[in-house]
C-alpha cells in the first residue's frame, strides 16, 4: 500500500512533446506533468493555446503526434471515453446548455452521467451522493432554486459539484470568473483558495487570462505562448514581469503582497 507521501508524488497527467495541428500548428510541442492534488493556473494571451491544450487533454481533440497519461492510463491504448471519465472540465458552454428551469440538485447529479439537463431516473443515492458535493462546496441553501435563480458565482459552484460527481482526477476550470462583477469575482477567488486545503478535491488547473484571478493558494504554473511552453513551475519562480512580458507581447509589470499578484500593461 502507498504511503501519503508517495500518493502526494503520483502523477495524475502526464504530457510529452504534444502536438496538435489544425490547418496550421497550434500546439508544439507541450511538456506538462501534474501531481495528485496539485493547483496549477494555467495563463496565456488570447491565441496562445490554453483552450486547443484543455481540449486535446479532455480528449476532444486528436494530438499530431506526442503522449499524454492520465492517472497512467495513456491516450493510444485506453478508451477516451473512460479518460474523459477521469477528467472534469468547467466552462462556459456548460453553463449556457443547462435550461433555466433546472433545480440545482438535478444539475449536479446530471453530472454523474456526463450529459446536461437529465431526464433520467434520479434514485436516492444519487441525491444523496450530489447532496454529498453540494455541502461541500456551501451551497445547500440553493439545492432546490432553479438555475436562472441563482447568481453566476454560485452557477460556476453548482458546475464544480457536478464536475466532482464522477470523481475525477483532475479538474480544469476554463475562465471561471468570466462574466462576473468585481465582488462575485473577489468571492470566487477566495473560495477557490479555500478549497485548496480540501485534501479530497483532486488536482485543478484554472485556464485564466488574469493573474488578479490566482487564488494565493494555487502554488504552479504554466504560461503558453504561440502555442508553446513559455515557462512552467512554482507560481513565485515565473510569474514575473520577464515571462508575462513575452507572453502578452507587451511591457508588463507584475507585483505580488500577500499573496495576491497584479499586472499592468505599462
Amino acid at each position: 500500500m502507498k504511503t501519503r507521501a508517495q500518493k502526494a508524488k503520483e502523477k495524475i497527467l502526464d504530457i510529452r512533446n504534444l502536438c496538435f495541428e489544425a490547418d496550421f500548428p497550434v500546439l508544439s510541442d507541450i511538456t506538462w506533468s501534474i501531481n495528485r492534488g496539485e493547483r496549477w493556473v494555467l495563463l496565456g494571451a488570447n491565441g496562445a493555446g490554453k483552450t486547443s491544450l484543455i481540449s486535446t487533454i479532455c480528449a476532444y481533440n486528436t494530438p499530431s503526434s506526442g503522449e499524454m497519461a492520465v492517472d497512467g492510463k495513456t491516450y493510444t491504448n485506453y478508451d477516451w471515453q473512460k479518460i474523459r471519465q477521469k477528467i472534469a472540465l468547467v466552462g462556459s458552454q456548460i453553463k449556457r446548455a443547462i435550461a433555466p428551469n433546472e433545480i440545482v440538485g438535478d444539475v449536479v447529479v446530471s453530472g454523474k452521467f456526463a450529459v446536461i439537463n437529465y431526464w433520467g431516473k434520479i434514485t436516492n443515492a444519487l441525491r444523496i451522493e450530489a447532496m454529498r458535493n453540494i455541502r461541500a462546496l456551501g451551497i445547500a441553501k440553493i439545492a432546490d432554486s432553479k438555475w436562472a435563480h441563482i447568481s453566476q458565482g454560485e452557477r460556476q459552484k453548482v458546475l464544480l459539484a457536478r464536475a466532482l460527481m464522477i470523481r475525477p482526477k483532475i479538474v480544469f476550470l476554463d475562465e471561471p470568473c468570466a462574466g462576473l462583477d468585481p465582488v462575485a469575482r473577489k468571492n470566487f477567488v477566495s473560495f477557490l483558495n479555500g478549497l485548496s486545503d480540501d485534501k479530497s478535491i483532486p488536482a485543478i488547473v484554472l485556464a485564466t487570462h488574469y493573474l488578479e484571478e490566482i487564488p494565493p493558494a494555487f502554488s504552479k504554473a504554466i504560461v503558453l505562448a504561440h502555442g508553446r511552453v513559455l515557462a512552467s513551475g512554482d507560481t513565485t519562480k515565473i510569474l514575473n514581469s520577464r515571462v508575462l512580458s513575452e507572453a502578452y507581447g507587451a511591457p508588463c509589470k507584475v507585483s505580488r503582497r500577500n499573496g495576491k499578484y497584479t499586472l499592468s500593461v505599462e
